[in-house]
């Protein structure tokens, strides 16, 4: 389905097709820039076990790789959202390419592993640059009736990015080596960056690629921002953020391939294996989630971020409680249901979008996308510090009940998200009800 904006700001004065060949196309090296973000964000999934022993290092020293670029992209997400309200989308996603691209070759290079962290911290820093971007470019080049769905899409299909990680890149580790493997990465965001940058428009009433910066500057931008917290929307979209996505990270980032050797007793390539069918799981999830987000904006978006972190609880706890290997349906099932925690999380999205004024939807959205980042930091970090505490200080101590142990630190996390979700949600709808109302 395709509408019309009337396009002051084209040199025909015109109407403007939303949903078009063009907006498919922008939205498109857009998706480009977020692939390799999740490559970068990724590449540890494939390497963990290689880095600790790389830099002969602990669990929670481990943990720092990933703790501190987490960090970086959480603490990054609002001011990367007022710089997007102020520069627009081609020029974040471009300055998100450089900077992992910088931050994989201190990684490849590092002689220890503290370089190799502050690495890490440049690659978040970047990659905070990168999603928020691409939603913004699907608000502004399509019509708001399938800007859901265009969400979930970018979503999944930036989780090619993990698939790369866990094959071509990993196939690269093995055969050429630590420092090659992350200069390729590093080398691939150059390129990225350059295609983004020469391509892409911000907005389909714009008559060239130079971004139109809203008047009032930074004052205007902060003011901005304070709107954007008074809206109830944008905590609900927070919580949401923060209750759905952190396990499936947690697994597809760093701990997946380590759990799954030590309770299940697989072997590396069938943990792979496993993580990678997840991927393919997430990219079906999407476009039902969208579907359903679209259609039923009130009731179906509820239902999808409860019936995600209930089952995600339910069978966590089965798989923690009862000895492994567990059977392959169980296995299955468990992939499904943490695998739908990546689209539940974009519904955040959608919760922001219908309760914010436009001109604010870069901080909303950025504070928004905070919430899954900072539960996964927490994550990340807790399980590296309960590994230690019970003398687990590298891969070859990883034993069944030292990651059972040190996954409980995900019970807190799903408490605290669903009551702030809970909260929220009615005064969210009231607002979008009011808004649709007009």
């Amino acid at each position: 389905m395709m509408t019309t904006r009337r396009g002051g700001g084209s040199e025909s004065g015109g109407a403007i097709r939303l949903g078009g060949a063009q907006a498919y196309f922008m939205w498109g090296m857009g998706l480009l820039g977020y692939v390799f973000a999740v490559v970068c964000r990724s590449s540890l999934s494939a390497a963990g076990i290689e880095a600790a022993n790389h830099f002969h290092t602990t669990s929670t020293a481990l943990s720092g790789l990933l703790y501190l670029q987490l960090f970086v992209y959480a603490v990054m997400q609002v001011p990367a959202g007022v710089l997007l309200d102020r520069f627009g989308a081609r020029a974040l996603i471009s300055a998100g390419g450089v900077f992992m691209a910088a931050g994989q070759t201190m990684v490849a290079l590092a002689p220890v592993i503290p370089v190799a962290v502050v690495g890490r911290g440049v690659v978040g820093l970047g990659d905070a640059l990168v999603f928020i971007s691409v939603v913004r470019l699907v608000s502004a080049w399509f019509p708001a009736r399938q800007a859901p769905l265009m969400t979930q899409l970018t979503s999944v299909t930036g989780g090619l990015g993990q698939v790369i990680s866990l094959y071509p890149f990993a196939w690269l580790l093995g055969l050429a080596g630590w420092e090659a493997a992350f200069l390729a990465v590093a080398g691939t965001g150059v390129f990225v960056a350059a295609a983004v940058f020469m391509t892409v428009r911000d907005d389909p009433a714009q008559s060239s690629r130079h971004h139109e910066r809203p008047q009032g500057g930074i004052a205007r931008a902060v003011r901005g921002f304070r709107e954007a917290l008074r809206s109830p929307g944008t905590l609900c979209g927070f919580f949401v953020h923060a209750v759905t996505w952190f396990p499936v990270n947690m697994l597809n980032q760093l701990w997946g391939l380590p759990l799954l050797l030590a309770v299940e007793g697989w072997s590396r390539d069938q943990a792979s294996a496993w993580l990678g069918a997840g991927v393919l799981v997430n990219m079906l999830w999407g476009p039902v989630m969208g579907r359903l987000a679209g259609i039923h904006p009130f009731h179906g978006r509820a239902a999808v971020v409860y019936v995600s972190v209930g089952s995600q609880v339910l069978l966590w706890t089965v798989l923690l409680l009862t000895p492994g290997p567990h059977p392959m349906w169980f296995m299955a099932l468990l992939l499904v249901s943490l695998t739908s925690g990546g689209p539940a999380s974009n519904i955040a999205m959608d919760y922001v979008r219908d309760t914010n004024d436009p001109a604010n939807l870069g901080s909303a959205t950025g504070f928004a996308n905070t919430g899954g980042f900072l539960s996964s930091a927490i994550v990340f970090l807790g399980i590296g510090m309960l590994l230690d505490a019970q003398g687990a200080t590298d891969p070859s101590l990883y034993t069944d009940h030292a990651m059972r142990v040190a996954s409980l630190i995900l019970y807190p996390l799903w408490a605290v998200g669903l009551i702030g979700f809970t909260v929220m949600l009615p005064r969210a709808l009231r607002v979008i009800r009011d808004r649709r109302a007009e």
